[in-house]
């Protein structure tokens, strides 16, 4: 397919959408055939967004400037519209039977809960946000988040009723990105102002705040450093005495936002550890231990991480795995024991010349033998069967 823009596993792994967004398409592929199995073409009305119904048997796309969410039932082979959402796929999260999408009307935001099954409306109500800028389900409440220049969220239940309204701080640029643990005790917010605060979904108050400077590396920290090789990337292990820098990154002035703040936080399968990426810092990766709530591992890689990815399956005869890329032709697998530089056949980095191309994006299957690998213009699949760092 022709510059695929975004890959997403169906959530029972047996498809994989890729989809072109300056084309208006999307393509589904079964893992069992060589060739398409369908085609979805949004036509004039363009596409910004694409995410996966839970049940793999619908998709949602976004149409342009906002105007209409499209149902897509793979079973029916027909297609339904919601009018008028307020955000593409940060404005909608599913939760068990329902889908909850935010909408835009007079001025003031609105939180709608559907039951995606027949997409019938269950609740609508008003929201206390300024700006809503996205919308995340925390231990079976609701977390809507202000604009990105307020530190302010709201909590509701599932009826509409206020929960909690928090201010994190005053006076500074609010949350970036939102992740919950999978037992739903605990989240994370990564902040504008480089910091990762854990937060208690009972109390919804602050329990730790993480700064990613290098006053978080302790006496308990390993370092890793990739270095270049005339048989490829490897890690080394830097010794702390030696006086590591981080190799900070200066916002740019067409977009300050991009190299400020915690971009990427994700809790593993576990919700032992908690990977994050600042973007101030973007070719590090930081990996946090819940047990005693400090820095566990800190990758420093040679260009900036573009993505990662916990496995979303744990076993007791395999270490929790992490995979990362850096828009280039390796990809990067950590867990306690190390980690590992995988370099992927015919990807070259220059020009695009490969086959695949630099690697943009890696997603792992919800069974976690396969990793999907996506180039500019096409994909691939990395299957790990006994693998280990």
């Amino acid at each position: 397919m022709s510059h695929s823009r975004q890959v997403l596993w169906s959530p029972n792994s047996k498809l994989v959408l890729t989809s072109c967004f300056k084309r208006g398409v999307s393509q589904l592929w079964s893992l069992l055939e060589a060739k398409a199995a369908s085609k979805l073409d949004e036509g004039s009305s363009g596409l910004v967004d694409v995410v996966w119904c839970p049940d793999s048997k619908q998709i949602l796309t976004w149409s342009e400037f906002g105007v209409r969410i499209n149902v897509w039932s793979l079973n029916h082979k027909r297609v339904s519209h919601i009018q008028n959402p307020k955000l593409n796929s940060d404005g909608c999260k599913f939760y068990e039977k329902i889908a909850i999408i935010c909408e835009r009307r007079d001025r003031e935001d609105y939180v709608s809960i559907f039951n995606y099954s027949n997409w019938k409306l269950l609740c609508n109500f008003k929201v206390g946000t300024d700006d809503l800028e996205s919308v995340h389900v925390i231990n079976k409440a609701i977390m809507v988040c202000d604009t990105r220049f307020s530190p302010r969220y709201f909590v509701y239940s599932f009826d509409g009723d206020c929960l909690a309204k928090v201010d994190l701080y005053e006076n500074m640029l609010g949350i970036k990105y939102v992740t919950q643990s999978v037992s739903e005790q605990f989240a994370a917010l990564g902040c504008y102002d480089g910091t990762c605060k854990l937060l208690n979904s009972v109390t919804w108050s602050v329990l730790k705040e993480w700064k990613h400077t290098a006053d978080a590396i302790t006496k308990n920290t390993v370092l890793y450093n990739e270095e270049s090789s005339a048989n490829g990337s490897r890690f080394e292990i830097i010794d702390k005495d030696q006086g590591f820098q981080l190799p900070f990154v200066k916002a740019h002035h067409d977009d300050p936002y991009l190299l400020v703040g915690v971009g990427i936080a994700k809790f593993s399968a576990t919700g032992r550890y908690l990977a994050t990426r600042c973007d101030a810092v973007p070719s590090v990766v930081w990996v946090w231990d819940m047990e005693d709530l400090g820095l566990c591992s800190l990758i420093n890689h040679q260009a900036p991480v573009v993505a990662l990815d916990w496995d979303p399956v744990f076993s007791k005869d395999t270490d929790e795995t992490l995979a990362m890329s850096c828009n280039s032709d390796h990809v990067y697998v950590w867990s306690t024991s190390g980690v590992l530089a995988l370099k992927v056949p015919n990807c070259e980095t220059l020009n695009g010349a490969g086959e695949l191309g630099p690697i943009r994006n890696i997603a792992w299957s919800c069974r976690g033998n396969c990793l999907i690998l996506k180039g500019d213009y096409h994909f691939c699949l990395c299957y790990f069967p006994n693998y280990g760092v």
